[in-house]
């Protein structure tokens, strides 16, 4: 639609679909930040999608987006985010990476969050509070999510009593 609407128009998108059954995010990017991974304290960029063009949309007519899965393991935290949430004029982007996967360890404090949603709560405003700045000219979208460990089942509590 981007491309045929005439005008030029283009968007980015990550659109991320987790599978909890599997433990599996799968993920893609068109021309959008990645997302960011928090697993116990330590945070990193989701990779490049391999096969991927990375376009934004509306560049390319029937461009294709590879998709990426990424296994999550419990108490792992996955940052999804607008660009202006990091993005600085005349800055790289490189660099906005850089100082959002900084400020995730800082606001994580060096190891796993606590559980339970408040403290995830906490964690997404602490870190929105730690990159807000006077220099910021673009909206700032954040959405966290976690994955937590499974429920047990009422056929495990049996076996460990056994």
């Amino acid at each position: 639609m981007a491309c045929d609407d005439g005008t030029e128009s283009t968007a980015t998108a990550v659109i991320a679909h987790y599978y909890p059954e599997r433990r599996l995010l799968r993920w893609t990017c068109a021309g959008h930040p990645r997302p960011v991974l928090l697993r116990g304290g330590r945070a990193t960029q989701f990779p490049v999608p391999a096969n991927g063009p990375d376009l934004t949309l509306g560049v390319l007519p029937r461009a294709t987006y590879v998709a990426t899965e990424t296994h999550l393991t419990a108490d792992d935290v996955v940052l999804l985010y607008s660009d202006g949430l990091v993005e600085r004029r005349d800055t790289d982007p490189d660099e906005d990476a850089a100082r959002l996967i900084e400020a995730a360890e800082h606001c994580a404090r060096g190891g796993a969050l606590p559980p339970g949603h408040a403290a995830l709560q906490t964690y997404a405003e602490s870190l929105l509070n730690h990159l807000d700045d006077p220099h910021r000219t673009d909206d700032a979208t954040l959405l966290a999510l976690r994955r937590t460990a499974e429920p047990r089942q009422a056929g495990d509590a049996r076996a460990e009593q056994q």
